[in-house]
């Protein structure tokens, strides 16, 4: 629900394709110039044709309806909105209630999708308003004590208190250079290609599993796997079709699953194939190699690209030329904590440590102020207080560090973090700290 390069890339496997995409949609007719117009907000009820029309149109794509019924299963009423003149949408906005694994617990979330502002409509502070509602809305709800989104253009959100909370690699290569180190042990078991039927009834609940230990991860309902695994060919960019595969133990029981592609021509080493992996999980170390092995050791593929990778991707210490692989750090997931005492009580913390903070907030004003925190292993308290602040720091940078992500130490050296009392800063930091990278592999 975004630009085909934030659209959902880690598995897509193949619906029926009913029918065939629409044209470009028509500009709509204009009874008010946008120069005379008064925008205002109307909120959608379900999931209207017009409004996703609006948003298609916003990102430059395609209305297509096949993709307006995956879409119209995951919206629920009453979170999708815009401005609209004269009956037209000249701006869209909305999100999806989620669940978002933290460290060591985790939190609902307001996950941000379809921000648009008609060409017509920009430096009209449009876009401050659609913020500003969203997240009073989401407050006021009081079940959701973040919002969290992807970025289409990173200058964007920093003003409305969003911080980069993860990040992703871009990961490529030749296959023939990624022989693995010879301590890498075998899995015992064995990887096979399998259909999109026995992929799902092993993979999802696999998934489920192991969801707690992956912070940054969002819950997928059935309706978020169709989404994700659907597979038109205008997502594919010019590969082949989505395809599956599953690790299955000694004991034949699946312990592992990838998703990926093939392409032939623009490839990573000339005269030869990619193998495009979409998604790679496994709970075991060796059965996680095991995967990867099979996937670069593909006929005819002479190049591999991981694009949507864990900062921590285990293939690059799997390697033994360090060089062999090409990588590329891109920003991910931006987090605005709009209930402080419930967002930091939703984690849990690597040390305990006890400080007032002072958070400033000058888009919610209202959350700014000092606050008491107490974490520690068994989670958080977090009160209001009048007490002298051992250190200072911005709302988006709360949303940074919420993770772990992005350490208090890296944003304290940038000079963006106020210590007050000496030592504050390492401490907080530590706390906050995670024994594994956040990473969201969901696109909303």
């Amino acid at each position: 629900m975004s630009t085909d390069d934030v659209r959902p890339t880690t598995d897509q496997p193949t619906p029926p394709q009913t029918a065939a995409p629409e044209p470009a949609p028509s500009a709509p007719t204009i009874t008010t110039p946008p120069h005379r117009g008064t925008p205002a907000i109307v909120t959608v009820e379900g999931h209207d044709e017009t409004f996703a029309r609006a948003f298609a149109r916003g990102f430059h794509e395609t209305f297509r309806p096949e993709e307006f019924a995956l879409e119209s299963k995951l919206v629920e009423g009453g979170r999708m909105f815009g401005h609209q003149v004269d009956g037209r949408w000249v701006s869209t906005c909305g999100d999806f209630a989620r669940t978002m694994t933290t460290p060591g617990g985790q939190v609902d979330v307001a996950a941000v999708t379809v921000v648009t502002v008609a060409p017509g409509y920009r430096r009209r502070g449009l876009l401050r308003e659609l913020m500003h509602h969203q997240l009073t809305q989401v407050r006021a709800t009081g079940t959701q004590p973040l919002a969290l989104l992807w970025a289409s253009e990173s200058l964007i959100y920093g003003r409305f208190g969003y911080g980069r909370t993860t990040a992703k690699l871009r990961l490529s290569g030749p296959t023939r250079a990624t022989a693995f180190l010879p301590e890498v042990a075998p899995s015992g078991g064995s990887v096979d290609e399998v259909g999109r039927e026995q992929f799902a009834a092993a993979a999802y609940p696999l998934r489920e599993a192991w969801l707690p230990d992956r912070p940054g991860h969002l819950n997928r309902t059935e309706a978020w796997w169709d989404f994700y695994l659907f597979d038109a060919e205008h997502r594919r960019n010019g590969a082949e079709e989505l395809r599956y595969a599953l690790h299955f133990a000694e004991d034949g029981t699946v312990d592992g699953w990838a998703t990926f592609r093939t392409k032939y021509g623009d490839t990573v080493v000339p005269d030869g194939g990619d193998v495009i992996v979409t998604g790679i999980d496994a709970a075991d170390p060796r059965v996680y190699a095991a995967l990867w092995r099979w996937l670069l050791d593909l006929d005819l593929m002479r190049g591999f690209r991981f694009g949507h990778a864990a900062t921590d991707e285990p293939l690059r210490q799997l390697v033994a030329d360090q060089r062999a692989i090409k990588t590329e750090l891109q920003d991910a997931t931006y987090a605005r904590i709009v209930d402080v005492p419930a967002a930091l009580g939703a984690r849990r913390y690597t040390s305990a440590v006890g400080m007032t903070v002072e958070l400033t907030d000058t888009f919610l004003p209202d959350l700014a102020g000092r606050y008491r925190l107490e974490l520690g292993p068994d989670g958080a308290e977090v009160t209001r207080t009048d007490a002298a602040a051992d250190l200072t720091l911005d709302v988006r940078h709360l949303g940074a560090i919420y993770l772990g992500g992005t350490a208090l130490t890296d944003l304290h050296r940038a000079g963006l973090v106020g210590e007050h009392s000496p030592g504050a800063v390492l401490a907080l930091s530590a706390a906050f700290a995670s024994p594994r990278a956040p990473f969201c592999p969901d696109f909303f």
